[in-house]
């Protein structure tokens, strides 16, 4: 099983950037189709203010489709000398709404982290995406190269069910990793009426899925208060060498997330490694 139908989010200012990088690599690496994404939130504005004949949305529909035609032409160009099959969209309006909507059409959609003191596409992009579009999001930060990801996995694993399906998401990485590592943190979720837990183990179940190359399934609890639970997950990662972290996201409701914290959003913004999740 692995990706077959990748979705990349395309910045004007950086069609080569380490995003598309990262998504021409995974493209290739498992023979997927890759399509590039570009948002254009300006435009969409200009039109919900202006009349369609109006001079200023004229001008700027003109100037849309030379710049979509020369990102276009150099995505192509990207894919062709990686050996990807290649597609190309255009989308006009809210850049997370988009990538919500397209992304459902995807086995996995790649976004750029966001960088808070100069992102001019909205605040959270990635986020707002991931709690919309029902599909594995791949966060990519916005420094550094990385030009392997999945070599070493790291799981972040509380038994939630956000954990469970960052897990399954991540399958296609696990078949593929050399080495796998499980963060074994406190579960939130009680279950009044059971007075036997079954012997389940999160290791044993990703070793089943690992490859034979894999060398044997590492747990390693993590006990720290849910406060400190990303910056926690974080070291563990950077102390252990991990190029791909694997986590479930927004543990309590969106809304509540994103107004106290939490570790959702503490990876989101900080996480010096690709960080895949999903809700």
């Amino acid at each position: 099983m692995g990706f077959k139908d990748i979705l990349v989010h395309v910045r004007p200012h950086a069609v080569d950037g380490e995003p598309v990088q990262v998504a021409l690599r995974l493209a290739a690496g498992h023979g997927a189709r890759l399509t590039g994404l570009l948002t254009l939130r300006d435009l969409a504005m200009l039109k919900l203010l202006y009349p369609s004949s109006a001079a200023i949305v004229e001008q700027r529909v003109q100037e849309a489709a030379r710049l979509a035609t020369e990102v276009e032409d150099r995505l192509r160009t990207l894919a062709d000398s990686a050996g990807v099959g290649f597609g190309f969209q255009v989308g006009e309006g809210d850049t997370a709404e988009l990538l919500g909507l397209a992304g459902r059409y995807h086995d996995l959609v790649v976004i750029g982290q966001t960088d808070p003191g100069t992102e001019e596409l909205g605040i959270d992009v990635p986020e707002a995406a991931l709690g919309t579009c029902g599909r594995p999001v791949l966060v990519v930060p916005r420094q550094g190269t990385f030009p392997v990801v999945g070599r070493h996995v790291l799981v972040a694993w509380n038994g939630s069910r956000e954990s469970a399906r960052a897990v399954q998401a991540a399958l296609p990485f696990i078949a593929l990793a050399e080495r796998i590592t499980v963060l074994l943190g406190r579960s939130k979720e009680r279950y009044p009426s059971i007075t036997r837990r079954p012997p389940v183990d999160i290791a044993v179940h990703l070793a089943r899925h690992a490859g034979p190359g894999c060398a044997p399934v590492e747990a390693v609890p993590l006990e720290v208060p849910e406060a400190e639970a990303g910056a926690a997950i974080l070291r563990q990662a950077a102390a252990r060498g991990a190029d791909l972290l694997v986590m479930g996201a927004y543990g309590r409701s969106w809304l509540r997330e994103w107004a106290l914290g939490g570790a959702t959003r503490h990876v989101l913004r900080n996480a010096p490694l690709p960080v895949l999740m999903a809700h």
